[in-house]
């Protein structure tokens, strides 16, 4: 079983990972561009 808190470990680890699809941007980045 995998806790809550490592799960948010690899949540934010994926989510700070610069993507192709998304000109090398992180998806946080993204996100935070569509919310200004």
């Amino acid at each position: 079983k995998i806790s809550k808190g490592r799960l948010k470990e690899v949540q934010d680890e994926l989510n700070d990972r610069p993507r192709k699809t998304l000109g090398w941007h992180t998806p946080h980045e993204k996100f935070a561009e569509l919310l200004r």
